[in-house]
């Protein structure tokens, strides 16, 4: 398991104002707590937890807050960010204990091309996480699953998936994920030829008739 770590320092800060001046100055307010501990205020630079953020595979891998000389172990618990801008706002840091299980979301990786998908098939998955209880240094980044060999047709079940030694809280029946036929939808156009109809001319038929009349 890889790790990773940032730095914060503690925070005086507070309410609006106090906030809304640490966020001009690109600075992102934050809180740690977790059993055992008091709540601390924290603050982080903006661009280090941004690149945090790119690094880490999901937000329940364990990341290394540092505050002043002492190293605490946590996971982000929420993460707060801008309606429009998507940038981090705010974030919470939940400190975990060495022993202690916990529950925690991990994304499903599907990697290779599947065999199915080479013969006209099209991958279809509907379950991209799962929840799993372990002690911290069990969390994995990501359950990795090789779809290589899967054919049109075939499933892939929760049961399918190596967790290694942790609870999955999750029914092991349930699909993963498919490799289906694309419903392509055909649309013919049928092109109608129709005879032009030439509209009957009334003075031409006039005529017609007085030539008709004169033969008489």
């Amino acid at each position: 398991m890889n790790e990773f770590s940032i730095k914060a320092d503690i925070r005086k800060e507070k309410g609006k104002q106090g906030i809304k001046r640490l966020r001009n100055s690109n600075i992102i307010p934050g809180v740690i707590y977790g059993r055992g501990e008091k709540t601390k205020l924290i603050k982080i630079d903006s661009k280090k937890l941004t690149d945090l953020l790119r690094e880490i595979p999901s937000e329940s891998t364990v990341v290394n807050l540092k505050i002043k000389t002492k190293s605490y172990m946590t996971i982000i618990q929420e993460l707060q960010k801008h309606p429009l801008k998507g940038t981090p706002v705010h974030i919470d840091f939940r400190l975990i204990h060495k022993g202690e299980t916990i529950k925690v979301t991990v994304p499903i990786s599907l990697e290779g091309i599947a065999q199915g998908i080479k013969e006209g098939g099209m991958l279809e998955q509907i379950i991209y996480d799962v929840n799993i209880e372990t002690i911290p240094s069990k969390i994995p980044e990501r359950i990795v699953y090789d779809i290589t060999n899967m054919n049109v047709g075939e499933k892939i079940y929760i049961k399918d998936l190596d967790f290694g030694d942790v609870k999955v809280d999750r029914g092991m029946d349930n699909v993963i994920a498919e490799i289906v036929i694309p419903h392509v939808k055909v649309e013919e156009e049928e092109e109608i030829e129709e005879e032009a109809v030439e509209p009957e001319v009334i003075t031409e038929k006039k005529e017609e008739q007085k030539e008709e009349e004169k033969q008489k």
